[in-house]
């Protein structure tokens, strides 16, 4: 039971069955998503019934049996036998009503509520997780256990957690279209009571003023929109502001120019009969309009606005009487080609998004040597270092987005850069000033990361060859400069990391001498006096060489361009993890599942209540193709391949893998 968990868990981290992630992710297997699911979502009856429901027999069922048995000539019998199965129909259709109540917390009766299924209690722990690179798997897994629980209270439990768990619009996009997915594919209609429910309580979730924010800011997303989602569902709010934001979103924009709120003819009469006042006279030839005064369709009116601006006049007008920011999202594309608008939008931007505008503003010839806009973009990159930190941008993603900008380039992979390239004209050269304020940026962004408090010891591969041998599907750099960034940017933020280098000799590693106050050009002229033109890689060897020197480590680190080149066994090192573990006398710290028998309508099932321990499973090992995109070790499938990563690519979200794995989230 605990190793089929630990492949859920997987699965809802890099989206595999087995340990290995490539970047840029793939698109979600729904087929993996159902084969790692199916024996726990879906378990299989027991052929003999268990000592649990031996002891708790049926009574509802044993009475209607005893009942109706056609031996005993009882007159009164078949009436009985009604009355039994209409109070059991009445029973099971109290149930969802019942389960309303919050996992976890007692009922008005005082008795506690059935405790969450395993797999749905797994799903919320690892979507609340912030190093999750992404959430499309765990959306499916919540879309699958809606789709395929057995019983109406398991299902009713996962439409309390939708409303409860899905933050932003997208997700929920994402969520229906799955279940959409599966509901096809099971010959249902889709849109069931259970769904409507939890979508009206999303909305409702939010404030009107939240609501408006994200009625507005939301577009199309997984073939759904909130208009889609709405005319589905007719949602049927309490609250009359966010009831006519719901109408509005229904509406056309040139239906809400007159800032007029929909409002249905008989609901409107209503309301005036109950206040008792006569509808407003109308002049002759001229219609009343009735205007909406809350703040919440006030701010509805106003982010429209931004969002069907025309001119840079106008939006300029509308930047400076409700403010910039949040606004860049809104405004229409074609405005992104005005400096002006640029130059009222910078101090109001996320750190994030003034990093990556540097991309288009070059595309768009805004960024020129001399010119006003030019000099306030290198100003606000230096002068905002504080929003850098707190956004916790890793240095790969700044450093690509500097790399890009130097190169006159705008995307990483080779495929879509040529065909940006046709459509381009000719492009400004860099400004010295944006160059220097993204080199600044970049050496911040090292200082910034939040620690693991994990012990690292990273082996790097110093090749020659490699400082000219592009990453799998990034152009602008080269394998040397990724090894060393991820080897530099631990050991900057760490407190307890080794890195060592391959030599020419197979049982020899190097050490390589980085320093706490060292620059990134000073780190990468230090590792290029280390290369070497031949290196010998083993996966083992820096596993040997910290058990010879006594060295406490919780994760080793391999990284080099291709892991076939360098283990064309695919053996990957379990059987020296585990003698080391014995040699170093590490306690084995890991997740803890307490397993509670319970049973259900289709067998005994098991209630696993995950607790993250505060230490960490002490011998992990992440192997790091930077060139390769195909896995490279291969696992007998009754091993247990817990500890063990395989990892292709190199990008900012890689990283916050290797702090999840780290940190035994998941694998």
């Amino acid at each position: 039971m605990e190793s089929v968990l630990k492949t859920v868990q997987r699965y809802l981290y890099i989206g595999s069955d087995v340990p290995f992630v490539l970047d840029p992710p793939q698109p979600l297997n729904v087929e993996v998503g159902k084969k790692v699911l199916e024996p726990l979502v879906k378990p299989k009856e027991s052929s003999e019934p268990s000592k649990a429901t031996k002891a708790i027999p049926n009574t509802s069922e044993t009475k209607a049996q005893k009942k109706v048995n056609p031996k005993k000539k009882n007159p009164t019998g078949k009436q009985e036998s009604e009355k039994v199965e209409k109070k059991a129909e009445e029973n099971k259709s109290k149930t969802p009503k019942d389960a309303a109540t919050p996992s976890g917390k007692a009922s008005e009766s005082g008795v506690p509520s059935k405790p969450l299924h395993p797999v749905l209690a797994l799903i919320k722990t690892t979507y609340k997780s912030k190093s999750l690179r992404r959430t499309d798997e765990c959306l499916f897994a919540l879309a699958y256990c809606a789709r395929n629980f057995a019983t109406p209270e398991e299902q009713h439990s996962v439409y309390e957690t939708v409303w409860e768990l899905i933050r932003t619009s997208n997700d929920l996009m994402v969520f229906v279209s799955y279940y959409i997915q599966l509901a096809t594919q099971s010959g249902h209609a889709g849109f069931g009571h259970g769904l409507r429910c939890a979508i009206t309580r999303w909305y409702d979730r939010f404030t009107p003023i939240e609501l408006a924010e994200l009625l507005v800011r939301s577009n199309a997303h997984a073939g759904w929109t909130h208009k889609d989602l709405i005319a589905k569902v007719h949602p049927k709010l309490k609250c009359p502001d966010k009831q006519s934001l719901i109408d509005a979103a229904t509406k056309r924009t040139s239906q809400l120019q007159q800032k007029k709120a929909p409002e249905k003819k008989g609901k409107k009469k209503k309301q005036q009969k109950e206040n008792g006042t006569a509808p407003p006279m109308a002049a002759p030839g001229k219609e009343v309009v009735q205007v909406n005064s809350s703040k919440a369709f006030k701010r509805y009116q106003t982010l429209l606005q931004f969002k069907s601006v025309s001119n840079a006049g106008k939006a300029l007008e509308l930047i400076k009487l409700h403010g910039a920011k949040g606004r860049l999202e809104l405004l229409p594309k074609h405005l992104r080609r005005s400096a002006k608008i640029w130059e009222a939008l910078y101090p109001s931007l996320t750190y994030r998004e003034l990093l990556h505008a540097a991309l288009p503003l070059q595309d768009f010839r805004l960024l020129k040597e001399g010119e006003p806009n030019a000099k306030a973009f290198a100003d606000s990159l230096t002068k905002r270092f504080d929003a850098l930190e707190a956004e916790h941008i890793h240095p790969i993603e700044v450093q690509t987005v500097a790399k890009l900008y130097e190169a006159g380039k705008r995307y990483t992979a080779r495929v879509k850069e040529t065909m940006h390239t046709m459509n381009q004209t000719d492009i400004c050269p860099p400004v010295k000033a944006v160059l220097e304020g993204l080199q600044s940026a970049f050496e911040h962004s090292f200082n910034n990361q939040p620690k693991t408090g994990v012990r690292y010891y990273i082996a790097l591969d110093l090749r020659c060859v490699h400082s000219r041998k592009k990453v799998f599907r990034n152009e602008v750099i080269n394998c040397f400069q990724a090894s060393v960034l991820l080897a530099f940017s631990i050991f900057k933020r760490e407190k307890s990391v080794t890195v060592v280098a391959f030599t020419d000799d197979e049982e020899i590693l190097t050490p390589v001498a980085f320093e706490p106050t060292m620059s990134w050009e000073q780190a990468i002229g230090h590792c290029t006096g280390l290369m070497l033109p031949k290196t010998k890689v083993s996966l083992a060897a820096p596993i040997k060489q910290a058990e010879a020197q006594k060295l406490k480590v919780d994760v080793f680190i391999t990284i080099t361009d291709s892991l076939i080149r360098v283990n064309p066994t695919r053996r990957p090192p379990v059987a020296e993890l585990t003698e080391y573990r014995k040699k170093a006398k590490l306690t084995l710290c890991r997740s803890v599942y307490n397993c509670v028998e319970l049973v259900g309508s289709t067998g005994v099932f098991y209630e696993i209540k995950l607790t993250i321990s505060s230490f960490y499973y002490n011998f992990r090992y992440l192997a790091i193709s930077l060139s390769r995109h195909e896995p490279s070790l291969d696992f007998a499938p009754d091993k247990d391949t817990v500890g063990i990563l395989e990892m292709a690519g190199h990008s900012a979200n890689n990283a916050k893998l290797i702090d999840a794995f780290a940190k035994n989230l998941f694998v």
